[in-house]
């Protein structure tokens, strides 16, 4: 079929503005300071000069972002700014490079992990968020369709 790659890339690309509205929406229409949309997808299993590869044989899967939003200048409500430096903001960028393993790696990966597997949802409570160091107060990780919504609030957010 003559142009289905156009097509196909073009629902991509509404699908993708559809969830970044999405996020948006949820941080500007409450107490959330910033949400993530990771996707499960499988590890890659890769060949290397020494016939390892990363990956088992059992389809491991990994949480990868897939887009997410934050709130503009947000140090009001969390911490001070450190040299003019919002540290929301760079906590939140960091986290757009990370990769989480099923049950590997530091405490909110495990957890990630955990609730895709459960297909459930968990809330973090104050002395877990402290060690973002970043004036977080509530992280909500919540199972969504084909992969987790991740909110973080500086403010404590009650799970109603």
């Amino acid at each position: 079929m003559v142009g289905s790659g156009s097509a196909d890339r073009s629902k991509e690309a509404v699908g993708m503005m559809a969830l970044h509205e999405a996020l948006r929406t949820v941080c500007l229409n409450s107490d959330w300071t910033y949400s993530v949309f990771w996707t499960i997808r499988p590890r890659p299993r890769v060949r290397g000069g020494n016939g390892c590869k990363v990956g088992d044989d059992n389809g491991s899967l990994m949480l990868m972002w897939e887009d997410g939003f934050c709130k503009g200048r947000v140090t009001t409500e969390c911490l001070e700014e450190i040299e003019g430096e919002d540290p929301v903001r760079k906590a939140f960028s960091k986290m757009s490079i990370q990769l989480y393993n099923y049950g590997e790696g530091w405490v909110l990966g495990r957890l990630m992990g955990k609730v895709a597997s459960d297909k459930c949802h968990k809330w973090l409570p104050t002395e877990w968020t402290d060690q973002f160091d970043s004036g977080i107060q509530t992280i909500a990780v919540i199972q969504a369709g084909h992969g987790l919504l991740q909110l973080g609030s500086c403010k404590i957010v009650s799970l109603i």
